[in-house]
């Protein structure tokens, strides 16, 4: 009897290890990416930064067919509305401008997707809902002409520049509504309305652009500049221009996001790649060619962030742009 009760007990224990091994094995993201074949991505990274990064992701997975359109941040953004109101969903992966990928997620074209790369990315630069994780970023600062300014004489802080010896000597560039927006969260509304009141009593010149801001800066024109970007000045300074940027903390920083498509047809692929794009080595990739990491631990070359306090621009605030731009206008008496 009990010789019995043993044989069926190795009979049942011998069956549920043959079932066990019997279960199939699921597939790891990179085999399902692979069974997929090819991603697609649409970006607003300049082309030489687009095709490192595929040629790369290609050599690492190569019978993954990357292929990738690359278009400004606005027409990213009409381009995936205009295939996802004719039924056709040809992109996997979306890089651009913040306020552009708000908006798509905003019109359901975007969907969460939170890869392990996103513990390497600060609060503020990943949507709290994570559908996007900033790619890059864009230092918005202060800026100065080093030869037209003595080194006891450099502003510090935004207000500084209301002092009466800066009448004349500045620079605005007009086409920043978001500065305007990020001035808002910083100061308060009625506050940063007063401090751009203030500004254009100075009588400053106004442009529209971060480059032809810097460049004219370099050139003299300006004595300081409010507005532009922080690694333009840095390439600038680093030709011989005598510029400085100014981080007047915390740092108002413009978001890159990278976002994977609400109906993507190769979403493995597509996950594969975001995940390579905000990985360490592709975050490097792009820092070697001029760009500002988002990834908290890759330092940028042209300036360290270290000990640098930075505050993201909140693309949910996207859709106070337009009211902001044309009140900037208006306060700076600019059509």
């Amino acid at each position: 009897m009990k010789a019995r009760q043993l044989g069926t007990l190795l009979f049942a224990v011998l069956t549920a290890c043959t079932l066990l091994t019997a279960v199939p094995k699921a597939a790891t993201l990179e085999e399902s990416a692979r069974i997929e074949g090819e991603v697609v991505l649409y970006s607003s990274l300049n082309n030489e930064q687009i095709v490192t990064l595929i040629d790369a992701f290609k050599k690492k997975y190569p019978t993954i067919k990357p292929s990738f359109y690359r278009a400004t941040s606005e027409r990213v953004l009409q381009r995936a509305i205009t295939e996802a109101r004719a039924g056709r969903f040809a992109v996997d992966v979306v890089t651009s401008a913040g306020f552009q990928v708000q908006l798509m997620k905003e019109a359901g074209l975007t969907q969460k997707f939170v890869p392990a790369e996103a513990s390497a990315y600060s609060e503020g630069f990943k949507d709290p809902d994570g559908h996007w994780i900033n790619v890059h970023s864009l230092l918005n600062t202060m800026a100065y002409n080093t030869q037209l300014v003595a080194p006891n004489e450099t502003p510090k802080k935004y207000e500084d520049l209301l002092a009466p010896k800066w009448k004349g000597k500045i620079g605005v560039n007009l086409q920043d509504p978001e500065w305007y927006v990020n001035l808002q969260r910083r100061m308060g509304k009625e506050k940063a309305r007063g401090f751009l009141k203030a500004l254009a009593a100075q009588q400053p010149g106004i442009r529209d652009g971060h480059n032809i801001t810097a460049q004219l800066l370099a050139a003299g024109e300006f004595h300081v500049v409010t507005n532009t970007y922080a690694h333009i000045v840095a390439r600038i300074k680093g030709q011989g221009g005598p510029v400085q940027y100014v981080f007047d903390e915390p740092v108002i920083t413009y978001v890159h996001p990278v976002a994977l498509a609400k109906s993507a047809p190769h979403p493995n692929a597509g996950k594969l790649l975001m995940s390579f794009i905000l990985s360490a080595d592709g975050q490097r990739m792009l820092r070697d060619q001029g760009r500002i990491p988002g990834h908290r631990d890759i330092e940028p070359k042209v300036f360290s962030l270290r000990q640098v306090k930075l505050i993201a621009s909140d693309p949910g605030l996207a859709k106070e742009y337009g009211p902001a731009g044309e009140e900037m206008r208006a306060i700076f008496g600019a059509r």
